[in-house]
Formats: structure tokens, C-alpha cells, sequence
């Protein structure tokens, strides 16, 4: 009787309720939580789709995610790593996706040095100035993340919960998208 030493790859295909994402060191999604019928299941994202997935699933969607399951011959251990995610259904807990999250407007902002370099470090500190200054620290709030791959545009800003892309913006144009954003989730 021969035993296997080395690790297999197989395919996999799951469907069930997002839960959320664990993060690494700078906030990028790495992992998704799916809770399926036997329980919950943790899979590592594929590096081209971190950054889009993190703006798009929201806790409760029904997704379906396609990729490869490793069994570690060490460890006895399954391995996931989701090659494509789908939405099936949005959350139908959420009544509103455009009620800010903590009753928060979020802007994230790109701080790798394609930005940085075109602006993006002025960009965030003009933002904050303006917050400061109109007492909104309350309402807004700032999250730096890592390359929102949009280089050629940059700098590149994201106003949550709208999902709104700001690129190529100058500090007032960003003020006044913001302030529009800030007007119609708290008037």
C-alpha cells in the first residue's frame, strides 16, 4: 500500500452567504468567511481579485466561488483558493446599500507610491484639513489601502458607501465630491 507524499490539487465549486473578509496588514481583503450548509469555510482570494472584491461584496450576499482545494499531505489539512467569486442575491438583511456603514461616509484612498507620487499624499491631507475644519470628523472618515490598480489615473480615491471611483482629482474637486456625498446621506 503506497501513500500519497506530495500535495493535490483539486477543483472545487461552493455556494453560500458572504460573511466578510479577513485583512492583511494593509486592510487588502486576503481571505473570505462563506458560511455553506456544514459550516463555515475560510478561502484565500486570488491576488487580481482582492482589491475589486473588497468594494463590491457586502456581509449577507450569496456568492459562488469556483477555484482549487489543496490537500497538505503534512498537515491532513484542506487548502481554498477562489479563482472566480460571483454575487448570486445582495444582502437581503440591508434595506439600504447607501446608508453609511457606523453612520460614516469612508473615503479610502490609494497610498502606494504611483499616487503618492502624483498627489495622493496631498490629496489626503487636504481631505483631512477640510474634515477638521467643518467638524466632520464624526461624519467622514479616511482609510489609506494599497493599489487600487488604476496607476494611470491617479490619485485614486473610493467615497464609501457609494463605491464612487475618484481619479486624476484635484484636492478641491475631491472636496466638492465629497461634501455632494456628505450633503445626501446626512440632510
Amino acid at each position: 500500500m503506497s501513500k500519497l507524499k506530495h500535495d493535490r490539487l483539486l477543483a472545487f465549486h461552493v455556494e453560500g452567504k458572504f460573511l466578510g473578509f479577513t485583512v492583511d496588514r494593509d486592510s487588502t481583503p486576503k481571505y473570505l468567511q462563506l458560511e455553506v450548509a456544514t459550516g463555515q469555510l475560510r478561502i484565500k482570494i486570488a491576488k487580481q481579485s482582492r482589491f475589486r472584491l473588497g468594494s463590491t461584496l457586502k456581509p449577507g450576499d450569496r456568492i459562488e466561488v469556483f477555484g482549487e482545494q489543496k490537500f497538505k499531505y503534512e498537515t491532513g489539512e484542506f487548502k481554498l483558493k477562489a479563482d472566480r467569486i460571483h454575487k448570486l442575491t445582495a444582502n437581503s438583511d440591508n434595506d439600504s446599500d447607501r446608508q453609511p456603514e457606523n453612520g460614516k461616509v469612508k473615503i479610502v484612498a490609494c497610498y502606494k507610491p504611483g499616487c503618492l507620487k502624483k498627489g495622493g499624499s496631498k490629496l489626503v491631507s487636504v481631505l483631512e484639513g477640510v474634515l477638521r475644519d467643518r467638524g466632520l470628523g464624526d461624519r467622514v472618515t479616511i482609510q489609506t489601502t494599497g493599489c487600487l490598480k488604476r496607476c494611470s489615473q491617479a490619485p485614486n480615491l473610493i467615497l464609501k458607501p457609494d463605491n464612487l471611483s475618484l481619479n486624476n482629482m484635484t484636492p478641491e474637486a475631491a472636496i466638492a465630491a465629497l461634501l455632494e456625498r456628505v450633503d445626501e446621506h446626512f440632510a
